[in-house]
């Protein structure tokens, strides 16, 4: 079970500049919070060892460079498939927060960290921060994306309790049921916009009880019409979002998080950092990002 704030922060590296921002952005979660920091590389099968040792040397000039506010941070490199080893690593020590970057150096067959992003989320059973920007400071502004499920509403308290002292949006996105297919039977747009106006003026209520069960409460809550999946990544962009938050959905019986269609398009197309907050164990209903 992960706690927030993280007691124990694993950043996953390939060595490439992309993923050093996220072990920057790891140094710095692991330092507000008195966090331990690990940092991990994972070398490919069957690698040789004298590659394994200078892997170590450049792992160790790695952290040097990225982790300095954390000096007793520790970098362990490992040999074997990246999806797999990471989430052995973050079971074995007990991390709460894994951090990784939306991009990386690409290995033969789409294995490099970037091309497994979405499958380390997927299987990992801690929330996991994809971070796409250099580091800064702390997160200034947060978009927390939520339907009315009470997974929704965990992710939301996870990316609240992460990031004190942020501006945060709360948005709830909404359809018109069949709206394709009024649009294919010639229903004019104006009716559509109309039936927008009334489902959303339907749901700002349930976006409302949600605001007020976080605290602190956002700062502002929008009820945006749109699929989840494209509305979500456009408002992190127009609002300037530095950070967006959202739930994965239940988990299977073998312990996975159903990564949804909200969370995977947010994870690729969000121009912000993401943070993915795994849903509960297995039980009836959708959960967000369905």
């Amino acid at each position: 079970m992960y706690s927030v704030p993280p007691r124990c922060v694993l950043a996953v590296t390939d060595l490439s500049e992309p993923a050093g921002e996220a072990v920057g952005r790891a140094a710095r979660l692991a330092a507000r919070y008195g966090a331990r920091l690990l940092v991990l590389y994972v070398a490919p099968p069957h690698v040789a060892p004298e590659l394994v040792e200078f892997a170590r040397l450049r792992l160790r000039s790695h952290l040097r460079r990225h982790a300095r506010e954390v000096p007793a941070a520790r970098g362990t490199v490992r040999t074997g498939r990246v999806a797999a080893v990471v989430p052995d690593e973050a079971g074995g020590e007990g991390a709460d927060l894994l951090v990784l970057g939306a991009r990386g150096r690409h290995r033969p067959g789409g294995t490099g960290l970037g091309g497994v992003a979405g499958s380390l989320v997927r299987t990992g059973e801690v929330p996991a921060l994809v971070v796409r920007r250099p580091p800064g400071g702390a997160y200034r502004k947060v978009l927390l994306a939520v339907d009315e499920s009470t997974a929704s509403l965990a992710a939301a308290r996870t990316g609240t309790g992460l990031t004190p002292g942020a501006e945060r949006l709360l948005v709830h996105c909404v359809t018109v049921p069949g709206e394709h297919l009024l649009r294919m039977r010639g229903v004019p747009e104006g009716e559509l916009e109309r039936l927008r106006r009334t489902r959303t003026e339907q749901a700002r209520p349930a976006a409302e009880r949600i605001a007020a069960d976080l605290a602190p409460r956002p700062a502002r809550v929008l009820v945006a019409p749109g699929r989840p999946q494209d509305a979500v990544p456009r408002l992190a962009g127009s609002e300037g979002a530095d950070l967006a938050v959202v739930g994965t959905g239940t988990r299977s019986a073998v312990g996975y998080a159903v990564l949804g269609s909200v969370a995977q398009h947010v994870v690729s197309e969000a121009p912000c950092d993401v943070l993915v907050v795994p849903g509960p164990g297995p039980g009836p209903g959708p959960g967000p990002g369905r």
